[in-house]
């Protein structure tokens, strides 16, 4: 196994254990927040044998919707604060008035180092991506709330573009600009 590979699978664990734990922490937060009473069982014909059932079809539109929110947004504010980390710090080596701007709002901090990669970055965005998709199939089928949907579209595709300055970034550390040189 190469070591991209395994550094790519090293750095989407986390990301899938808090997409999973987003969406199930949001179902038995809001279940238990609202006291609605839910079963679980065992339905051997879906994709998935454990299925989790509430009483009325509105508590599980309710349910569902607040619970992939809650998702996205454990997904979503890791992913944009990579990207905007990583804008930061390479925008303060390029000029210095972002450092006194940092310095003024009082995040210096974050261009301390760069620690977040183009790889660690994608893989970020491909779990918000997938977060998006799970999110418009269910607005789609009417189990979420299209407001939900449209959010998370526009957080993929600013995560999208972010990450492609990210990648731009990346190759231009690689392959230097020749035409800057003469």
């Amino acid at each position: 196994m190469s070591k991209l590979l395994k550094r790519a699978l090293r750095d989407s664990l986390v990301p899938a254990i808090l997409m999973i734990a987003g969406k199930a922490l949001g179902i038995f937060i809001v279940s238990g927040k609202y006291g609605f009473p839910l079963e679980i069982g065992n339905d051997i014909n879906g994709i998935f044998s454990t299925q989790i059932y509430f009483e009325d079809s509105q508590i599980t539109y309710f349910v569902n919707s607040i619970s992939d929110l809650m998702m996205l947004i454990v997904i979503a504010v890791p992913t944009l604060y990579q990207i905007i980390k990583t804008a930061l710090f390479q925008s303060s080596l390029n000029n210095p008035k972002t450092i006194v701007k940092l310095a003024k709002f009082n995040i210096l901090q974050w261009i301390t180092r760069d620690d977040t990669t183009f790889l660690r970055i994608f893989v970020w965005c491909v779990f918000l991506w997938l977060c998006t998709g799970i999110i418009i199939k269910n607005a789609l089928e009417g189990d979420t709330y299209s407001w939900i949907a449209i959010v998370s579209g526009l957080l993929s595709i600013l995560s999208g573009f972010g990450a492609l300055k990210t990648f731009e970034i990346e190759i231009s550390r690689v392959y230097p600009d020749s035409k800057k040189y003469y």
